[in-house]
């Protein structure tokens, strides 16, 4: 019996041995279970997040390369845009226009009005420029000094140039004629005109386009002028007068200096037919004997105080000094020294112009007299008003209205009514 027991007892651990394995002698056999049912679980919960990872990356450099490749276009544009405008030349010109609205304003300069004009300024500006620029593509290709200019070069194409001259100069000439005036507004577009349209084809024609471009660069003092006091005077020409002679001697020390350039770029320059330089130091010499007067006149015509017309003569005789020595030795290095001399000349005298100018009195004439007339015609409409109120007339009422009747002339005023004192006495 107890073998009995024994024998069934052994069978059944025998049977349960196979059903489920022993972990003492089939270790491995029970650890597989368990191993793959965490191995189970944990493969989704690894596995799941690389796809997700990888998309979040490969999202992120897409961006970071969009951005990327989105500043690079901006960063190439915004340098060719600069290049084209030539944007040191044009903030001079901004600055001799800042000059001029300066000079032409009254004892107050508006700060708003002189930044319109100057951004209106440079926008034109950087638009001749680039118009400049887009009609002398082959000619810049030819010189060492230009030929890397985007155009030659194919940084931009000549098509996107012009729309960009075209886009920022409209945009410049409205903004004068909307902030400034008419007048400013019209001095920048012919000034746009006659140096895109007339002096370029000239450079390739006739030494006289240096004079021609001497107009060109006398003519944004005088815009900024009009923008600030609506009309163009006597006085008002002394800097634009000062920048016409300032630029020959100026031209003629590049033109002398650059000349072999100049010749392989196809321009014509009075250095060509002056192998000696004796031609363009004489008319350097003239230009600047003809600025030294213009100190005197700025102080006689109420521009400036008298001690302008003493520091300008001092400046202008140092820059006659330089061409009188490029007119005895025509070499390379007195050419190079009047030529940084008139570098430095240029703002000398123009700070000194604000710094001794006086408050533009037909400007305060302007205020004042306009001031006068609104107060006429607020006084007009108090009357008529106070009128249509009481209709009868009193004594004091029959008294002409003078100041009323000093602005009858006008056609927009209505003709005053006079009441004769005879016709209360009835």
């Amino acid at each position: 019996m107890w073998r009995g027991t024994a024998t069934a007892a052994s069978a059944a651990r025998a049977l349960r041995s196979r059903l489920l394995a022993d972990p003492i002698h089939h270790p491995s056999t029970a650890v597989l279970p368990i191993a793959s049912v965490r191995t189970a679980c944990s493969v989704p919960s690894a596995a799941s997040p690389a796809p997700i990872v990888a998309e979040t990356a490969a999202a992120s450099v897409a961006v970071s390369s969009g951005a990327r490749s989105a500043s690079d276009v901006l960063r190439h544009y915004g340098w060719c845009y600069w290049e084209l405008s030539k944007a040191r030349l044009s903030a001079l010109v901004v600055a001799t226009s800042g000059a001029g609205y300066v000079l032409g304003s009254g004892s107050i300069v508006g700060i708003a009005g002189l930044c319109y004009t100057c951004t209106g300024t440079m926008m034109v500006a950087a638009s001749a420029n680039t118009l400049n620029q887009v009609f002398e593509i082959k000619n810049d290709a030819k010189m060492k000094r230009t030929m890397r200019r985007p155009l030659p070069s194919g940084r931009i194409s000549p098509v996107h140039a012009a729309m960009w001259a075209t886009s920022v100069g409209a945009a410049g000439t409205a903004l004068l004629a909307c902030k400034a005036n008419g007048l400013a507004a019209g001095l920048a577009a012919s000034n746009l005109i006659l140096y895109a349209f007339v002096y370029t084809p000239l450079k390739q024609i006739h030494p006289v386009n240096t004079w021609v471009g001497a107009v060109v660069g006398a003519i944004p003092p005088l815009l900024g002028w009009a923008a600030a006091a609506s009309e163009v005077s006597l006085n008002s020409m002394i800097l634009p007068a000062a920048l016409y002679y300032w630029q020959l001697p100026h031209f003629m020390a590049l033109a002398y200096l650059c000349r072999d350039d100049y010749l392989a770029g196809g321009y014509r320059m009075l250095s060509f037919a002056d192998p000696t330089g004796k031609r363009t130091a004489w008319v350097s010499l003239r230009n600047c004997l003809y600025m030294l007067p213009l100190g005197l006149f700025a102080y006689n015509w109420g521009l400036t105080s008298e001690w302008f017309s003493f520091e300008a003569t001092l400046l202008t005789t140092g820059l006659a000094i330089g061409a009188l020595s490029f007119v005895l030795h025509p070499t390379q290095k007195s050419a190079r020294r009047m030529f940084h001399g008139s570098l430095l000349y240029l703002p000398a005298l123009m700070a000194g112009l604000i710094l001794h100018r006086l408050p533009n009195e037909q400007k305060e004439h302007n205020i004042h007299q306009t001031s006068e007339i609104a107060g006429v015609l607020r006084g007009a409409e108090e009357s008529a008003r106070q009128k249509w109120e009481d209709p009868k007339p009193s004594r004091a009422q029959s008294r002409p209205p003078v100041a009323y009747a000093s602005v009858a002339p006008f056609l927009f005023l209505p003709v005053p009514v006079y009441v004769s004192p005879q016709a209360h006495e009835f």
